[in-house]
């Protein structure tokens, strides 16, 4: 079974909300705020794959798991219940890879640092019946190295106009930012421009302005 490590040095991309007037637009309508903090999953089986879902809800993508600390107390303790809750996996062995901020926006209202989250981001192994959320998951599947860099790949095609957002949306790649996630690991590969262009698809609001697309 591997053991994933961080491969690459960890960097905080530059935030582009420099004022409050940038930041994206989130409808009135929604309530719940952002709390600024992020943990994400990385699970891995005996035959060196990789779990992920398609999302239901945006950002639209294909990623572990995933989500929000809020009243999970710790990032470990978040870590653990995000699998159970989306997966119905309990958690055998928790690894932390890495922690650092994204400028990534959520479906919720800026949290008081603004668009983005702290992420801590885990490796770990599980144990029971695969059993998806049908509010947060679909099509979950074991991933080999080479079909995550295919789905790296489709993101990629998105980030560049390659893809328009419906068909990407109609077979997602990579959720953006996850792509900069499993660079760091070392389990695909981008070139710091290409990452560049992924990255400002984390930027935009799931939201369309009223009257836009």
């Amino acid at each position: 079974m591997q053991t994933l490590r961080l491969v690459r040095p960890i960097y905080s991309r530059l935030n582009p909300f420099t004022t409050a007037d940038t930041w994206p637009h989130v409808p009135a309508t929604v309530t719940k705020r952002c709390d600024n903090t992020s943990v994400g999953v990385i699970i891995t089986d005996t035959h060196d794959r990789y779990l992920l879902f398609t999302r239901v809800t945006p950002p639209v993508g294909v990623a572990p798991a995933a989500g929000h600390i809020d009243t999970h107390g710790t990032a470990e303790q978040a870590a653990r219940e995000e699998v159970n809750e989306e997966l119905g996996l309990t958690v055998t062995t928790l690894t932390p890879l890495l922690t650092c901020w994204r400028s990534n926006v959520c479906r919720r209202q800026h949290g008081p640092h603004g668009p983005g989250h702290q992420w801590t981001v885990y490796h770990a192994t599980v144990t029971g019946t695969l059993h998806t959320s049908p509010d947060e998951a679909t099509d979950a599947r074991w991933h080999t190295r080479r079909s995550l860099q295919q789905l790296a790949n489709r993101t990629l095609d998105h980030a560049t106009g390659r893809l328009t957002a419906d068909q990407f949306r109609t077979h997602p790649g990579l959720e953006p930012v996850w792509a900069d996630f499993l660079y760091q690991t070392g389990l695909i590969h981008l070139g710091d421009d290409r990452l560049t262009a992924i990255d400002h698809l984390t930027h935009q609001s799931p939201y369309p302005q009223e009257g836009g697309n």
